[in-house]
C-alpha cells in the first residue's frame, strides 16, 4: 500500500527494506537484576507452594505467590526476551520501534541532515530505550554509535545502530537529501 507524506513523496511501507537492524539489550545491568528477581521468585514459590514451607512469621497467601510467579517469574523474562530495537529504511521512510511499543515513522523528506556519531546513552539521554532529553529524542538499545537526525522542524532524533554507514547509505537510497 502506497501513501504520500505532506510533501507528496510516495512512501511505500510494504516495499522491501533497504536497511534493517534488530538490536537487543545486552547490558549486564539489564539482565542480572532480572535473573536475580526471577530466581528469588521461583525459589520462594517452590518453597511455599510446592514444598509447603512458607517463609517468615507472616507468609504471603499462596494466591499471591501464584500472582508473583506469573508476573515476575514468567512475565518479566518473557518481556526481556521480546524487547528489541528494530530500525528499517524503506523508500521514502525511516521506521524505528522499540518492540513491543509504538513505532516512529519519519519521512525521508523531513530529514534535513543525518550523520554518524558516537554518543553516551547515560550522559546524553539518561539510559537506553526511548529517551527524551535536552539533546532530543533517542532510540537505542546497545552500544555507543548512532545516526543523529535533524528534522525540518529542528527536532533531533538519535537512532542507535551498530551499522551507521549502512544506515546512512540506505537513507540516501530511500530519498533523504543528505550529504
Amino acid at each position: 500500500m502506497n501513501a504520500s507524506d505532506k510533501a507528496g513523496v510516495v512512501i511505500d511501507a510494504a516495499a522491501p527494506a533497504l536497511f534493517r537492524e534488530v538490536q537487543r539489550f545486552r547490558q549486564w545491568f539489564f539482565w542480572v537484576p532480572l535473573l536475580v528477581v526471577t530466581g528469588v521468585i521461583w525459589w520462594q514459590f517452590g518453597e511455599q507452594v510446592i514444598l509447603g514451607h512458607p517463609r517468615g512469621t507472616r507468609p504471603i497467601p499462596d494466591s499471591v505467590a501464584w500472582v508473583l510467579a506469573i508476573v515476575f517469574g514468567l512475565g518479566f523474562p518473557a518481556f526481556a526476551a521480546v524487547v528489541r530495537l528494530v530500525t528499517e529504511v524503506r523508500p521514502g521512510l525511516v521506521m524505528v520501534r522499540l518492540v513491543p511499543f509504538r513505532f516512529r515513522r519519519i519521512s525521508t523528506r523531513e530529514v534535513d541532515s543525518a550523520q554518524s556519531r558516537e554518543y553516551s546513552a547515560m550522559r546524553e539521554f539518561g539510559g537506553w530505550g526511548i529517551r527524551i532529553s535536552k539533546n532530543g529524542r533517542a532510540y537505542n538499545a546497545y552500544g555507543k554509535t548512532g545516526v543523529q537526525f535533524v528534522l525540518a522542524d529542528g527536532s533531533r532524533i538519535l537512532i542507535g545502530t551498530q551499522r551507521p554507514e549502512e544506515l546512512l547509505a540506505a537513507l540516501r537510497v530511500a530519498g533523504a537529501d543528505i550529504e
